[in-house]
């Protein structure tokens, strides 16, 4: 019967991550905890192994696009480190129980998002509560004190119903007054961007005519907004911003995509930010040669700063232990060469206005964003491309963590992307525009700067430095207590 609680906490912690299902993470990991109270070691093991199952089976589906043995594998990687609570007493009539299976939680997923490859940070609990009343804590303490809450609430809600703890009332009382205490930041500066979603046709071309098809989709989109503009239909952008992918012709080798970008400046003299793949001068700088998956700053005299993806998609964009998996998994030959990492964080100089910006799988990583933002990025753009997972939860699922980095980091972001969602997501986690998926669409707003840096950007580690303390103190005295 636990077995099937187990597997039940897991797919309802699962559908939180769906719009305003925020409370079901509550209820989900509650009904966990319950499944593993006052049990022995393996069959704690064994239950959080199938609530983490369960859950990511659930919430990475979208993965099986690229093959199910990718789906299993993906959904296996994520659930080792719940398997960690196996060495955690769970006890609802321990003091220690609001805040020993929280620090448990926040550490594993801390391990989760660096681990291995750099890690996966997908479907961390803080995820989920975007349209719930915890979620404003991201700006005191990442997704670390979001996760943390989640846990917090959801023993209070044990400790109410099985032992009638006041306390528990509380507590939660406490989270929630915290999390509305916290005020947006103000801004009486702003910056107008405009993102440009051209499309990704899906009609079986050979790869080099759909590579041709992608670029002259945003090129024609990008025209029309310039018409657009002309016409004062639409606001003059600051920046023009061209998703992830945009061009994989190289544009920095002289050619059809360099002469289309630099055709544009005819009309207009807006920076574009283009996303490109290119080879172009990277040997020099990395001692070896492979593509680079690079936003390149585009004015009318060329192309200028470039920025080149940091975190790279294991499987993706590179392959780890490529000698040995290519033996068995021949589709791993599609991916020829790995793409090369960029080492510094991407900031753009737009008319004394610094814009930061990360590529598509970078907006789920928080370091990454906090090293943007602490090299002065006052605003940030995402450049993406979902148009692989366009007809599953994915792009939904990545647009959510991007309204919830907004939150933690009171920053602006837009979202590009080849294929939908793209949007203007405003420094308090609102929505001003979103496309639908698989359309050509604009979009063009305003979004405000700001300087100042949140709890969450300054100190970014000590919820987890926190929770290692709180888990050492809590185990060192249930061990005491124990051998009594």
């Amino acid at each position: 019967m636990r077995s099937i609680f187990s597997i039940a906490a897991g797919a309802i912690v699962a559908w939180s991550f769906y719009p305003n299902h925020w409370w079901a993470a509550i209820l989900g990991i509650a009904v966990l905890l319950t499944t593993l109270d006052s049990q022995a070691r393996v069959t704690r093991l064994k239950l959080a192994g199938l609530f983490a199952l369960t859950f990511f089976a659930f919430h990475v589906r979208w993965v099986s696009v690229l093959g199910n043995d990718a789906w299993v594998g993906l959904a296996l990687l994520c659930t080792l480190p719940w398997l960690l609570f196996a060495i955690l007493p769970i006890d609802s009539k321990s003091k220690w129980f609001y805040v020993q299976p929280a620090a448990m939680v926040i550490i594993l997923e801390a391990i989760r998002s660096n681990v291995p490859w750099g890690g996966f940070p997908w479907g961390l609990l803080a995820f989920s509560q975007l349209d719930g009343p915890l979620v404003n804590l991201a700006t005191l303490g990442g997704q670390a004190i979001v996760s943390g809450a989640v846990v917090v609430c959801a023993a209070a809600l044990i400790k109410l119903i099985r032992h009638r703890s006041l306390t528990s009332v509380l507590i939660v009382v406490v989270c929630l007054l915290t999390a509305r205490s916290v005020d947006i930041m103000p801004s009486n500066e702003t910056i107008t961007f405009s993102a440009i979603q051209g499309n990704v046709p899906r009609i079986g071309n050979e790869l080099s005519v759909q590579r041709a098809a992608v670029l002259e989709n945003h090129i024609s989109t990008t025209k029309k907004l310039l018409s657009e503009i002309d016409s004062g239909a639409s606001l003059v952008p600051d920046l023009i911003v061209w998703p992830e992918s945009s061009t994989d012709i190289d544009p920095l080798v002289p050619g059809i995509a360099a002469d289309e970008i630099n055709s544009l400046f005819t009309d207009s003299d807006i920076p574009i930010l283009i996303g490109a793949t290119t080879w172009i001068g990277y040997d020099a700088y990395s001692g070896g040669s492979g593509p680079t998956n690079s936003g390149i700053l585009w004015t009318e005299s060329g192309p200028g700063q470039i920025y080149s993806k940091n975190h790279l998609v294991p499987f993706g964009e590179y392959i780890p232990l490529r000698e040995v998996l290519a033996k068995w998994i021949t589709r791993f030959d599609q991916i020829p060469n790995d793409f090369l990492p960029g080492t510094e964080p991407g900031v753009f100089n737009i008319a004394d206005k610094q814009v930061g910006d990360v590529i598509c799988f970078e907006v789920a990583f928080a370091n990454h964003i906090y090293q943007t933002i602490n090299a002065g990025a006052q605003v940030v753009v995402v450049q993406t491309n979902n148009a692989t997972y366009g007809n599953t939860g994915q792009p939904e699922q990545q647009f959510a963590i991007t309204r919830f980095r907004a939150i933690e980091t009171q920053r602006a972001f837009l979202v590009a992307s080849t294929s939908g969602i793209s949007g203007l997501i405003q420094n308090d986690g609102s929505v001003s525009q979103q496309t639908k998926k698989f359309r050509s669409e604009i979009v063009t707003g305003a979004a405000p700067l700001i300087t100042e840096k949140t709890q969450s950007t300054k100190y970014p580690h000590w919820m987890l430095i926190t929770s290692l303390v709180t888990l050492l103190i809590s185990t060192r005295h249930s061990w005491i207590r124990k051998t009594r």
